[in-house]
């Protein structure tokens, strides 16, 4: 305190009393210091995680809270971002921008649901199984796997065949099935179409991938350094040797409705941990639930509630967040620190720290206009971003039950996942799609003979007028099920959601233009695009995870704890960890300039060198 007298007397006896004084009282009164003011700039599941981990947090020795939230939303329908919903304005139908899964290793996004007093069996439906369309057809039904009751322990270093063993295929494939990457152990466990092109020996071609899957590591950057720079389509067709039945029946309509995108079009790391996160953390992973109802009504509307409820969290929709810029607080460190500026400068909000919880393409934008952004390295390489643009159509039928010849086609489940090309439609050649029948999986007396279509990688839809994508939607349906055309005129009403370029598109290289949570001090960053090579989710799970440490990041600042803590991802199975172990060892006697090789399969190493391809 001496130190700070006399430099202080040495500039001013005013500024003495200005500074000491203020000081002094507020030593002696922490209770009442005023909350630090944060500006969460995005509503959707990134920013309301980080804002609600941030509204508990209370001052030192005081129940008052340590921050002032406004979380600011473009959208002025309401919270909830991409996940956001609104009613039709002819029969005041739900609707919203596509439906979003919740998958069973999302125990971050399950803990945050509970914890603002959902019930998750009353919110989302059960586990559910899909079944999977390729250009060629129904493929298989994918079954739920977690609810088995037995599940063999045997290690996979122990795990010993018999020669009857061998000489069943029944037997063989289940038990490979255990030591599979993903989708490959799906692959073997699935109900299969007795008329679909893919043999035994195609889905036992999956065995090749298991170098790369063993030897990416999902939470080490050196594994996403060595794979972010090759294709997925390098990696599976060219190093993994997977034949080209599997590629096309299984392997490219997952990658065009999980990462949304073509293989070639696809980080190779990208592919290796969406489908570790979606179908190998655990076993039963690739099962999945669904909202009952649009997630803003079930779920954002109620975290708005217990926010707004707690007194220091306020949520502004229709805020178009158009600059930011620094302030100058010279020895106040208490005054604020950025200025962010709202609908091209109509209003403005001083704050002490900000989180940006927008996507990739988002920020692109945003960044020109934001003087502290601009400053950062890593703000060069978003200038290389591009989205997936999305489009959700949905039919509303003229009946309480869905039409006999839809109903009949989907009786194994409400879920339809479909690869791109489907029924040779020119608008899909590179676009997937998703189906559902709402009647199945949601709840309301206005929720009948319903269908949600979700295109993926939809560029040439989006472009269409409303009319001519419900067209090519309901001629897309009648393809994926095999069953006769359907009749406009059995509609009663439609919507169509175009989100050009508004989810996050993981091609080569850009697990180089991630950062972690925390840009500086006072600045804060989360969403599924951030952070990849740390903890290993993805899509919601993923927001909700950098979301909780970017308000931990935050809270640290302060010298403050956060009362929310980061659910750890699943640990590896045995198996895995034992396939790992190989690799890590196998890496440890790489030769120098050979570090970023892939492991290959004895067939594909043997076929290049004996053939030279």
């Amino acid at each position: 305190m001496k130190r700070l007298l006399c430099v202080a007397w040495i500039h001013s006896f005013g500024l003495v009393t200005a500074i000491i004084v203020p000081a002094i009282l507020t030593n002696s009164l922490s209770a009442t210091k005023p909350p630090k003011k944060v500006v969460v700039i995005g509503g959707g599941w990134a920013g309301f995680s980080a804002a609600d981990a941030l509204s508990t947090i209370s001052q030192p020795s005081s129940s008052d809270p340590a921050f002032e939230i406004e979380i600011l939303d473009a959208s002025p329908r309401g919270p909830g971002g991409l996940a956001a919903g609104w009613r039709t304005s002819k029969l005041q139908r739900p609707v919203e921008a596509g439906l979003h899964g919740f998958w069973r290793e999302y125990r971050n996004t399950f803990a945050a649901m509970e914890r603002i007093g959902l019930n998750l069996d009353e919110v989302l439906t059960p586990f559910t199984p899909s079944i999977l369309v390729s250009s060629s057809g129904r493929v298989a039904l994918a079954p739920v796997l977690g609810n088995e009751k037995e599940r063999r322990e045997t290690d996979a270093t122990t795990r010993t065949f018999s020669p009857t063993d061998l000489l069943d295929p029944m037997t063989l494939t289940s038990q490979l099935a255990e030591l599979l990457p993903p989708p490959f152990d799906i692959a073997l466990l699935s109900d299969f179409e007795s008329d679909n092109p893919l043999t035994t020996l195609d889905r036992l071609s999956g065995v090749g991938l298991l170098g790369a899957w063993a030897d990416f590591e999902q939470e080490n950057k050196e594994s996403w350094e060595r794979y972010d720079n090759i294709s997925a389509e390098n990696l599976f067709r060219s190093i993994a040797g997977v034949t080209p039945t599997l590629y096309n029946e299984l392997v490219s309509p997952l990658l065009h409705v999980l990462p949304m995108t073509p293989a070639y079009d696809c980080s190779a790391a990208a592919a290796l941990s969406c489908f570790h996160v979606f179908a190998l953390q655990t076993r039963g992973a690739f099962d999945v639930r669904w909202c009952r109802g649009t997630i803003t009504e079930k779920i954002f509307n109620p975290w708005t509630k217990v926010l707004q409820e707690r007194g220091n969290v306020n949520l502004r929709g229709g805020a178009k967040v158009t600059s930011i810029s620094e302030l100058s607080v010279e020895f106040d460190t208490d005054s604020p620190k950025f200025e962010v500026k709202l609908n091209d400068g109509q209003d403005a909000i001083d704050c002490d720290a900000i989180i940006f919880a927008i996507g990739g393409t988002s920020l692109k934008t945003l960044t020109p206009s934001c003087q502290p952004l601009v400053k950062l390295p890593v703000a060069k390489k978003w200038q290389n971003f591009r989205g997936v643009t999305c489009v959700a159509v949905r039919l509303f039928f003229d009946s309480e039950q869905m039409i006999p010849s839809i109903a009949a086609a989907m009786e194994d489940s409400p879920v339809v996942v479909c690869g791109a090309n489907v029924g040779g439609i020119k608008e899909l050649t590179e676009t997937g799609f998703c189906i559902y029948d709402l009647e199945r999986l949601q709840d309301g007396d206005d929720v009948e003979a319903t269908l949600e279509v979700d295109f993926f990688r939809a560029d040439s839809l989006a472009t269409l007028s409303d009319e001519q994508v419900v067209r090519i939607t309901l001629k897309a349906v009648a393809a994926a099920l095999k069953i006769t055309k359907i009749q406009k005129d059995i509609l009663v009403d439609t919507s169509v959601v175009r989100a050009r370029n508004a989810v996050s598109h993981f091609c080569v290289d850009s697990a180089s233009w991630s950062p972690g949570v925390k840009l500086q001090d006072g600045l804060y960053i989360c969403g599924d695009w951030i952070d990849r090579t740390g903890h290993a989710s993805w899509s919601t799970e993923k927001s909700v995870v950098t979301g909780v440490q970017a308000a931990a990041d935050l809270a640290r600042q302060y010298g403050l704890e956060s009362q929310v803590s980061v659910i750890p991802a699943a640990p590896d199975t045995p198996q895995l960890q034992a396939l790992r172990q190989i690799a890590r060892t196998a890496r440890k006697f790489t030769p120098p300039g050979f570090e970023n090789v892939k492991p290959q399969p004895p067939w594909m190493w043997a076929n290049q060198r004996l053939f030279g391809r």
